[in-house]
This record gives structure tokens, C-alpha cells and sequence, in this order.
């Protein structure tokens, strides 16, 4: 066998090594996942300050997208009859909201955006409670505050890589690295085979 047959023999063998041994992994972005969630809410509870100012139901959409360390990275909701439109560019009086994500799993979350409830400014949280409930509560300031749920939302969740690459599974890499190493070994046996 030739000393060029010799090398490449070896090479095919050590690089099938440091694949099993070290396997391949391209660089990644974060996985973001993305819950949207609509449908509507039913008043359940309201303070007496607030009692026939406030729609039975009201219609919603948002969302919210976190990443695989539970940090939020965007978030948005409108509520229709409640002329309620938040996202992270909203403030109430030149305010920013101070916006908290309690995260515990992907069916139960808090989303707090506080405006400065202690100065009278409003405060929301929404939450998702299990699979099938998700409520709205706001707080007023003095004016108290209320109580919405829907026990039927229409949610989806995606997730996605924000690299924008995709990630070869660890069989798919092992398989070439072997399809290799065993194809080099066929080729070489048939060289020098008298």
C-alpha cells in the first residue's frame, strides 16, 4: 500500500474519532418561542367604583416571545372595548411601563406592565394559568380595579432560531462522518487489492 493510501487511511480514520468523540455543532442564535393568543375575555370582577363603566366582554390579541432562558424579548396586547393598546413603545403620561415577566413554563406566565401603581398610574398583568385560561387583570390607581378571563383562548406557539440557520441533527452529522470514513476504506481496499 502506498504511503498516500497510508495517510489518507489514517486521516479518515481520526477524523471519524474526533466526530464521535467531539461532535459538530454550528454556531447558534437564541431559540425564541412566540405565543399568540386571542379571543374574549368575560368581565368576572370589577371594584364598585367601576361598576357599569366596564364592558361585559371585550375582544384581545397579543403576544409575547421569550427565549429558552425565559428572558422576554417582545410583547404586545390590545384589548378592543378597552381601547387598550400595550407594547414596549407605550407610556401613559410620558411614562414607561416598568414591564415584568414571571415565567414558569409555556402554559403558565405573568406579564406585568406597571405604569407606576403606586403613584396612581395603572397597572396590568395578564396571565396564561393553564392550557385553556388566560386573564386580564387592571388596576386604576384609586379607581380599583377589574378582573377579565377567557377559559377558551385561540393561542399558537413557533418557535424559531434567530440565526436563521438550521441545525443538522447529531445522527445526520455521525451517519456522514461514518458514510465517509467507510467509503475511503472500500476505495482504498479496492486500489490495493491485487
Amino acid at each position: 500500500m502506498s504511503q498516500a493510501w497510508q495517510q489518507l487511511a489514517s486521516v479518515t480514520i481520526v477524523g471519524s474519532l474526533v466526530g464521535i468523540i467531539f461532535p459538530i455543532a454550528p454556531s447558534l442564535g437564541a431559540v425564541l418561542t412566540r405565543q399568540e393568543f386571542s379571543g374574549s375575555f368575560t368581565l368576572v370582577n370589577n371594584s364598585p367604583l367601576l361598576t357599569d363603566t366596564l364592558p361585559e366582554s371585550a375582544e384581545y390579541l397579543g403576544f409575547v416571545v421569550y427565549d429558552e432562558d425565559s428572558t422576554l424579548r417582545d410583547w404586545g396586547v390590545n384589548v378592543d372595548e378597552l381601547n387598550l393598546s400595550l407594547n414596549p413603545d407605550s407610556t401613559i403620561t410620558g411614562l414607561a411601563p416598568n414591564v415584568n415577566f414571571e415565567f414558569s413554563s409555556d402554559v403558565n406566565w405573568d406579564l406585568v406592565i406597571d405604569f407606576g401603581i403606586a403613584f396612581d398610574a395603572p397597572r396590568y398583568t395578564l396571565q396564561r394559568v393553564s392550557e385553556e385560561e388566560i386573564t386580564l387583570d387592571g388596576e386604576l390607581g384609586l379607581a380599583g380595579g377589574y378582573t377579565y378571563t377567557d377559559s377558551a383562548p385561540n393561542i399558537t406557539l413557533t418557535t424559531s432560531n434567530t440565526s436563521g440557520t438550521s441545525v443538522p441533527e447529531p445522527g445526520t452529522v455521525l451517519g456522514t462522518i461514518l458514510a465517509f470514513g467507510a467509503g475511503a476504506s472500500l476505495l482504498k481496499r479496492r486500489i490495493c487489492s491485487p
